[in-house]
């Protein structure tokens, strides 16, 4: 009877203590909400982090409540938001291993901010990389302007060689030819003096034989010396212009980084004028590097297309309203860099069919309630985009998520009217009706193209009569 007395006081004292300590803890809890939401009001977002994560930790083992998790998200979507605004990207690995703590935290919002801030991060370290290789080609080019300096130094001094010699040999000539004239001149009266000795005269006509010989033999060996010497000169010019023209190919070869023109050589122009074009400006060229990014991101669009196809059962869907999208946006009068990232988002503006459930996609009948889910596909796109580059991103956006608006602000998300509507939105809006209408479906029958194009102009308060004419005039 003691001993069961002695138990009972035991477990008694053992679960006020708990009790005391769960107090103690809720408490502690209480007090870091406090002062987070303090530092929150302040605008002392580091404060308000570090507080909220140190009163998640104190409620984490007995399930963290619902206004500690409230603030928490207010406080990491903050702290998120200026990360992006101040840069400080290494900041986001410790956002993230709080997530990974405290996953009750993440919500669609801190999902997307994370990602964005990723992709950013990402492009920021894509570009101090550009530019370190831009400053390498600046330097190679600077160095190849001094060889070339250098070069042209050494081809004047040859060339001043080459005047000096033949100034040389030009004075030994004429030195040669007045010693010619001084001797005969010598020898003429020497002769006239000496006729009264042929002895003398014999001699006289063997010495100048001789020296005329000697004479003749000098003049020889300095010609054919100073010609082997311009052989060898001649020689080293050719051999330092080759040695320029290689270090220029190369050159050439590391500025292009043998990159191959991503739309041939057929060299595509506008069409047309309209409120579409940008006739009046020359289109800027692209760099070498712009044409791999735009070619990186066609390959990537085109295998998230195959996917959407797959998920939604339109063969070929992708292909064909992005073909479609990049003629209408030519015969517009578009550049054609701006046709091409058209091309690219048309291949992928349904991604968010990706995040529906597979039933709701195959299903043959849908009731009103899957009608309004199955809208939400263009709320769910931003995830499966996260590979495109930030330049382009609000292309993508328009096209994912306002390719279902109307002319007369009928459709939806936002009831947008006429060119408040993006121009990507209104191309895929015609360029996916006409094909849907001239392909065949499970719930109608096949139009022939001139009745597609007929039925789009009867619903002008849909379909932009711009983009419709455009059609009519390419199929």
């Amino acid at each position: 009877m003691l001993r069961s007395k002695g138990l009972f006081w035991k477990i008694f004292l053992g679960l006020v203590f708990a009790a005391q300590v769960f107090a103690s803890t809720a408490d502690l809890a209480g007090k870091y909400l406090d002062k987070a939401n303090e530092a929150y009001e302040d605008g002392n977002v580091a404060d308000a982090y570090k507080y909220i994560n140190q009163a998640m930790t104190l409620t984490k083992q007995d399930g963290i409540p619902a206004n500690i998790i409230y603030v928490a998200q207010s406080i990491y979507t903050k702290k998120l938001q200026t990360i992006r605004k101040t840069k400080n990207y290494i900041e986001l690995v410790d956002v993230k291993s709080g997530i990974e703590q405290f996953p009750d935290v993440e919500n669609s919002t801190i999902k997307k901010l994370t990602a964005q801030i990723e992709a950013e991060a990402q492009q920021a370290k894509d570009d101090q990389q550009k530019a370190q290789m831009n400053a390498q080609l600046e330097e190679q080019k600077a160095a190849r302007a001094d060889e070339r300096e250098q070069f042209e130094q050494q081809q004047e001094t040859i060339k001043q060689q080459q005047e000096d010699t033949r100034r040389n040999q030009l004075e030994l000539i004429n030195k040669l030819d007045t010693g010619m004239q001084n001797l005969n001149s010598g020898l003429t009266e020497s002769a006239r003096e000496s006729k009264k000795t042929s002895s003398v005269m014999m001699i006289a006509i063997f010495v100048i034989a001789g020296l005329v010989i000697i004479i003749v033999l000098i003049i020889v060996a300095i010609v054919h010396a100073g010609f082997k010497h311009q052989r060898v000169q001649q020689q080293q010019y050719v051999e330092a212009f080759k040695l320029l023209a290689q270090n220029q190919n190369q050159t050439n070869r590391l500025m292009l980084g043998g990159v191959t023109d991503l739309y041939g050589s057929t060299g595509l122009k506008s069409a047309g004028s309209s409120r579409w074009g940008v006739d009046a400006l020359p289109e800027p060229e692209e760099t070498p590097e712009e044409k791999v990014e735009m070619r990186d991101l066609a390959a990537k669009c085109e295998d998230l297309g195959a996917k959407i196809d797959q998920a939604t059962n339109r063969k070929n869907n992708s292909k064909n309203v992005s073909e479609l999208v990049y003629k209408l946006a030519m015969a517009l009068g578009l550049r054609q860099r701006d046709a091409m990232v058209f091309f690219c988002a048309s291949m992928v503006y349904d991604a968010g069919f990706l995040g529906v459930k597979p039933e709701l996609l195959s299903a043959e009948t849908l009731t009103d309630e899957e009608r309004e889910q199955l809208k939400h596909h263009i709320d769910m796109a931003d995830e499966y985009l996260q590979f495109v580059p930030k330049r382009y991103w609000q292309v993508f956006e328009d096209a994912a998520n306002k390719h279902h608006e109307n002319m007369d602000g009928s459709g939806y998300p936002d009831g947008l009217t006429g060119d408040a509507i993006p121009q990507i939105a209104r191309l895929i809006r015609v360029a996916e009706s006409y094909i849907s209408l001239s392909s065949r479906r499970s719930y109608r029958e096949i139009n022939d193209k001139e009745t597609a194009i007929t039925k789009l102009k009867e619903e002008s308060n849909i379909y932009d009569s711009d983009v419709v004419a455009a059609l009519e005039s390419i199929i």
